[in-house]
């Protein structure tokens, strides 16, 4: 009896964390691999309006309706990388997205700035973080700025331009 007492002392802590392990496999994913599912999502969106853009500019020769793309794409685009942060505020890759599709766009280049600077912050060898930046702190005026965060790339990643 005592034998069987001393294997069952092992064996219930064992079968519980076999069991914990099978019931927590189906749970789902952590914030970090939501955040980075919400970051693919936006790209995709940014891909097919760039790729639309890039099909009217060729096919009418007018590059003045490159803007008439359908602007709910890079909306949905930016709530993915909204989403992508709020799950994982920690991700400098949805940083970088978020501050890289405002740069792209022209929309609000001292909000790129902010959220390629907390790319960097996240993240300090970031290389294109800092090239990034550095071409908001150009369409901003900023050259004093934009050259340090061009210098600091190419120190970080030789070439990057």
């Amino acid at each position: 009896m005592h034998a069987r007492n001393s294997i069952l002392r092992y064996l219930v802590p064992a079968l519980s964390i076999g069991l914990l392990y099978l019931s927590t496999a189906g749970c789902s994913p952590s914030a970090e691999v939501k955040s980075q599912e919400d970051v693919t999502q936006g790209d995709e969106k940014l891909s097919e309006v760039d790729a639309m853009q890039r099909v009217e500019a060729v096919t009418d020769n007018d590059y003045s309706k490159m803007t008439q793309v359908d602007p709910n794409l890079k909306q949905e685009a930016m709530a993915d990388y909204d989403k992508a942060i709020q799950e994982d505020p920690k991700n400098a890759d949805a940083w970088y997205a978020r501050g890289f599709a405002q740069l792209s766009h022209g929309d609000a280049m001292l909000k790129a700035v902010e959220d390629l600077t907390m790319a960097i912050d996240l993240k300090p060898d970031y290389a294109q973080a800092y090239l990034m930046r550095g071409r908001a702190y150009e369409a901003l005026g900023d050259m004093v700025q934009a050259k340090a965060d061009r210098a600091k790339a190419l120190e970080l990643q030789p070439g990057i331009d």
